[in-house]
């Protein structure tokens, strides 16, 4: 049996038909739209991606569909108010069960992750652990004594915690200030990093204007004020992970996203990062996903395969 594997996501809607074993039949992928009358349009671009999966595949061998998403999302599958979509509310999970007379999973992008480590990753043989994502937003998903944690379907949004910095800075989310993902997201880093230069009184061009810029530079060149600033980064890093680990007490964590799958930011990042945890707490196993940017995909098979509890 295969399992449909969608991961709707701001820019782009992914979709895999993927075995029980872990094995990607199938990929395809389609922007996700960003204008319409309603959200049913990101619904109507789902059905479309998922019909284009099942060209090869007979509906008789589809177990059913995960759905890993942005959120917030409800109990009933729908997102509401996402802070990266342009439409207030998505009914997802209701339409695909009437269109495809298929079961249909749906979860929080991050928490399908975790699921996803746990039945085809590091989190195999792990009872406790959190998985984190440092892409352009910041997210995580816990497995705590082998179950997922979902509370009312939001539960583990750790990049929303409150990591108590000097800095006081706001949130892109509209909605607090000193969150993690206001200073080390990738949609928020280089907001940040201009924001910094002016408390610190420091005037310089800009040629680092994006993530990619700044890391870079801090990486390869002697650039004191780049290295400085991403040693903040690292300093504020390490007090998220100290408040997952606070929070969850995890035997391993486990990063995923954009920012650390590229090899070279694995040193700057996580090698960083334990340094900055706070000494109190327990040690504990700090692993890359090895399943790669489709970790969510995977994720959305697991929901289907092993549904959690």
């Amino acid at each position: 049996m295969n399992a449909i594997a969608i991961d709707i996501g701001a820019s782009y809607l992914r979709g895999a038909i993927i075995s029980r074993k872990g094995k990607i039949q199938k990929y395809l992928k389609i922007e996700t739209p960003q204008r319409g009358h309603s959200g049913k349009i990101v619904t109507d671009s789902v059905i479309v991606l998922i019909n284009a999966l099942l060209e090869d595949f007979p509906e008789e061998k589809i177990k059913g569909i995960g759905i890993a998403s942005i959120g917030p999302i409800n109990r009933k599958g729908e997102i509401i108010q996402a802070p990266n979509l342009p439409f207030k509310k998505v009914l997802v999970k209701e339409p695909l069960e009437n269109y495809f007379s298929l079961p249909v999973i749906m979860h929080n992008d991050c928490a399908a992750g975790a699921w996803g480590e746990k039945v085809f990753g590091w989190g195999k043989k792990c009872k406790n652990f959190v998985y984190i994502t440092l892409s352009s937003g910041i997210g995580g998903g816990a497995v705590i004594n082998n179950r997922l944690l979902i509370g009312r379907g939001n539960a583990s949004e750790i990049g929303h915690f409150n990591v108590n910095s000097r800095h006081n800075f706001p949130c892109s989310c509209k909605k607090g200030k000193s969150h993690w993902e206001a200073y080390c997201s990738g949609k928020n880093l280089p907001r940040f990093f201009k924001y910094w230069l002016r408390v610190n009184k420091i005037k310089r061009d800009l040629p680092a204007k994006t993530v990619e810029s700044i890391i870079d530079g801090a990486s390869k060149s002697k650039d004191k004020n780049l290295t400085d600033f991403m040693k903040e980064i690292s300093r504020i890093n390490g007090l998220g992970v100290s408040n997952v680990i606070a929070a969850y007490d995890p035997e391993m964590i486990i990063f995923g996203g954009g920012m650390v799958l590229n090899r070279k930011n694995q040193k700057l990042f996580l090698s960083n990062i334990k340094k900055n945890i706070d000494e109190y707490m327990d040690p504990v196993k700090v692993k890359v996903t090895r399943l790669g940017d489709q970790v969510t995909l995977y994720g959305a098979a697991a929901l289907v395969f092993y549904p959690p509890e």
